[in-house]
């Protein structure tokens, strides 16, 4: 799906950054490279990844950081003491924090609850937009780690009526009692949000109704 969107916008990638090797997260990466022959790709895949055969792979680490267009790009997690043999994937997860001085974004991949301890100590820092951990699994989303960053809106990447249950009924529980806003893409659709408008998120289903979508629902 990416590749003919990529295409039909004519957009150039400048990196791709996949967050950790699980097939949910780095399935099609492939053909998105194989179509943007000069993109970067920063991952924590293993060096036996089958991508690393595609293109090269740059270990993400925290403490890298790079400006684009006025918009500040800071890696949290991995530290490099954590490429350790045996390491599980979703402990690896890429950790990225997008900010322009007005709004943020806070993208974790599938991190669980001792990967967000982690970043609690280390002093993570609220965000308005939160990429909900690990898909609303009830190994993620702690209360202290929802504290501290305390997001306005939280977006939940899940199936609809997917195999595990995601996003979990006592997560869903834990964001609305902190008052934020949570939505998932099996009820939103493709979500767009802004940092100009850091207290929206505009939702496919809603924006572009069709008569046969009854009982709309954005929200898990």
């Amino acid at each position: 799906m990416l590749v003919p969107l990529l295409r039909a916008q004519g957009e150039r990638l400048d990196m791709l950054m996949i967050s950790h090797s699980d097939t949910d997260h780095s399935g099609g990466a492939d053909s998105v490279l194989a179509m943007q022959p000069r993109t970067e790709l920063v991952s924590s895949i293993a060096p036996d990844h089958p991508l690393q055969q595609v293109r090269g792979a740059r270990r993400c680490e925290a403490g890298q950081q790079w400006d684009w267009d006025g918009v500040h790009f800071e890696v949290l997690h991995p530290r490099p003491v954590d490429y350790v043999d045996g390491a599980k994937p979703n402990s690896l997860s890429c950790v990225l924090r997008v900010g322009n001085g007005r709004a943020s974004a806070l993208l974790v991949g599938d991190i669980e609850a001792a990967q967000e301890a982690r970043l609690v100590a280390d002093g993570v820092a609220p965000a308005d937009l939160l990429l909900v951990p690990h898909h609303g699994s009830k190994t993620s989303s702690s209360d202290g780690f929802l504290a501290t960053v305390h997001p306005r809106i939280a977006l939940v990447q899940a199936g609809w009526r997917n195999r595990f249950g995601h996003p979990a009924a006592p997560v869903v529980a834990r964001y609305e009692s902190l008052g934020i806003e949570l939505y998932d893409n099996a009820h939103c659709g493709a979500a767009q949000w802004s940092s100009s408008a850091p207290r929206t998120v505009e939702c496919e289903r809603e924006a572009s109704l069709r008569y046969w979508r009854h009982g709309l629902k954005t929200r898990p």
